[in-house]
């Protein structure tokens, strides 16, 4: 896992670029990223990433992503010494007001399930259960979209672009 520096990337960016790097290895299927790019943006379809460095993922069907952007990626199977950065305490910055609450708020979670009111969901909810929480990020499995997209086994959501969760649905 990578170190990065104290800057207002440490509570999201940069775990959400530690949990995707540890996806290019063994080539782990994606078949899901739910961006805040203008609108909420759902890029599905069954690819890898090819490179995660410097902010951005570069899929295996050429499109690169701003991590920053990144609300959610869904994948088919969790490598087996898959790892979150560790849940810290920040003292400054928007990881105070806004990563920490809700990361605190979903360790409560762990092993129940939650929805999550989306735009971009074609039901508007998704609904998933709490697998582990990290800094910055949220592990997800049995991730249901609705709108007939087939159920994610596995997905990892940056708790600072998490809005809101409710009881399961």
């Amino acid at each position: 896992m990578g170190v990065f520096d104290k800057s207002i990337c440490d509570c999201c960016v940069c775990p959400m670029q530690c949990a995707l790097e540890q996806l290019i290895e063994p080539q782990t299927q994606i078949n899901v990223i739910v961006t805040t790019l203008g609108a909420i943006t759902i890029l599905l379809g069954t690819f890898t990433l090819t490179e995660v460095k410097g902010f951005i993922a570069t899929t295996s069907v050429e499109i690169d992503v701003a991590i920053c952007k990144i609300i959610t990626v869904g994948f088919q199977t969790l490598p087996t010494d898959f790892k979150l950065k560790p849940v810290r305490k920040d003292i400054v910055g928007e990881c105070v007001c806004c990563e920490d609450p809700m990361t605190n708020l979903l360790v409560g979670k762990i092993g129940t399930n939650i929805s999550i009111p989306s735009g971009g969901g074609p039901s508007g909810i998704i609904s998933a259960g709490v697998k582990d929480v990290g800094e910055g990020i949220v592990l997800l499995e049995n991730i249901n979209m609705g709108g007939g997209i087939p159920i994610t086994p596995f997905g990892i959501t940056s708790t600072c672009l998490l809005d809101a969760i409710g009881p399961p649905s």
